[in-house]
């Protein structure tokens, strides 16, 4: 995993699109090993990762910045 210096909500919701992508990828090219152990780790984890990337744009249309004050 990438690990992001100056950390901002800008930079982390880019970091979690291109991890959506690659879930997504990763889905396509075990398409033939449906049902196994594996594929449906993989299919919890874009769920996981969508939603967390849902929770960070939700949180950026609300206002929060992540800064404190």
């Amino acid at each position: 995993m990438q690990v992001l210096t100056d950390l901002t909500l800008d930079k982390l919701i880019n970091l979690y699109v291109g991890i959506v992508t690659h879930d997504k990828k990763q889905l396509i090219e075990w398409d033939d090993h449906r049902r196994t152990p594996l594929y449906e780790l993989k299919k919890r984890t874009l769920a996981q990762d969508t939603m967390i990337l849902g929770a960070l744009r939700c949180a950026k249309a609300n206002g929060f910045t992540g800064e404190e004050g």
